[in-house]
């Protein structure tokens, strides 16, 4: 997991070197899935070029998104690598037409392999590393799923693990 070679450039020409993929625990109850031991073993996307850019093999992270409580600190909760290649997971809806005739929006998925680490790296301790304070997770939080890390911002998570 050393390795912040770029793996990619988005269409903006930033070298990519790990994904960032976002959980809102007000939209998925993340936390309580951690908590009761599951596991992180695929992700759905938001549709768009960036998504032809995932492959299997590559760095990523799961970045929980919301505000700091006692039971939820955002930031940086588990660390791996994508497993697949991205895909439409058409068992996601139970009738992918709605009533006038015009189809769901289907969402990207992509496996993954993470390790929940044993405590979140915050968004307040990531926030204040050089390395990694022009994230684009910080600069532009509602970015696209997945969001990309630049190899010293990776490079950042893993020296807080």
């Amino acid at each position: 997991m050393a390795d912040h070679t770029p793996i990619t450039s988005l269409r903006d020409g930033t070298e990519v070197s790990a994904w960032l993929f976002k959980a809102n625990p007000e939209v998925w109850d993340v936390l309580r899935h951690v908590d009761q031991g599951g596991a992180i073993d695929r992700w759905r996307m938001v549709p768009s070029y960036r998504v032809e850019f995932v492959q299997p093999g590559q760095r990523c992270v799961l970045w929980v998104t919301g505000a700091h409580s006692a039971s939820h600190v955002p930031g940086v909760w588990a660390i791996g690598e994508t497993t697949s290649d991205a895909y439409d997971d058409l068992s996601d809806h139970e009738d992918l037409w709605l009533d006038d005739g015009t189809a769901h929006q289907v969402r990207p998925y992509v496996d993954l392999e993470m390790e929940i680490l044993d405590e979140p790296i915050s968004r307040m301790t990531l926030a204040a590393d050089p390395d990694f304070r022009e994230a684009e997770i910080l600069r532009v939080p509602r970015a696209p799923n997945p969001s990309g890390l630049r190899a010293r911002e990776f490079a950042a998570i893993v020296d807080q693990r």
